[in-house]
């Protein structure tokens, strides 16, 4: 798979497979975003890999997921994620109006990648920050980003191409069928890229 084919497929993956992720695989998504661009190069991102089955029902916990079509967004019992990596920045590393695009950076990077070694993930940012600041027993100094729930995929998301005329934000919500079937709507190319001048 190459990476266009890794960025079409990718979706936020809400169902997961109990298998568990081998390590090796979570430190080969870190290690790639490692090395990826940074504001400065001050790399203030570090991250957290949570593996053991009993910190993961805690970290599950303080997520919330899919509120366009809350409830049935959430992971069901026996879907839920089997692994997960806290994206921290450091404060004394970052440059605050930079580590946005460090994070999204770092972030794609590994969801690409993810794709390409057959796991699903959903990225999240609504998360009870306080409460899982203190199940991982976060240092000072250091802020939780941002986390993405891994695991092997029980469901495939669907992309649905709006025509060029389809705009406005109701349209793009995704949804689920009667069959639970998830259908991400995403704007046409012709309506977002532009050529020379408006």
């Amino acid at each position: 798979m190459d990476v266009a084919q890794a960025a079409r497929a990718r979706r936020s993956v809400r169902s997961f497979k109990q298998d568990e992720i081998d390590q090796k695989i979570l430190a080969e998504l870190v290690d790639a975003a490692r090395v990826g661009p940074s504001a400065a190069n001050r790399q203030p991102l570090e991250y957290l890999a949570i593996t053991d089955p009993e910190l993961r029902k805690e970290v599950f916990d303080c997520l919330k997921w899919a509120a366009t079509i809350a409830p049935r967004g959430t992971p069901a019992p026996g879907a839920e994620p089997t692994a997960y990596l806290v994206v921290l920045r450091r404060s004394d590393y970052e440059i605050p109006a930079m580590a946005a695009y460090d994070v999204g950076a770092a972030v794609q990077t590994m969801l690409l990648l993810a794709v390409e070694k057959g796991l699903g993930t959903c990225w999240l940012k609504s998360v009870n920050f306080p409460k899982l600041a203190q199940i991982i027993n976060l240092p000072s100094g250091m802020e939780i980003d941002c986390v993405v729930a891994l695991g092997y995929p029980a469901e495939f998301p669907k992309q649905v191409d709006l025509k060029p005329e389809d705009e406005g934000l109701e349209v793009i919500k995704y949804w689920r069928d009667e069959n639970e079937q998830h259908f991400v709507p995403k704007r046409s190319l012709d309506t977002i890229l532009h050529w020379q001048k408006f």
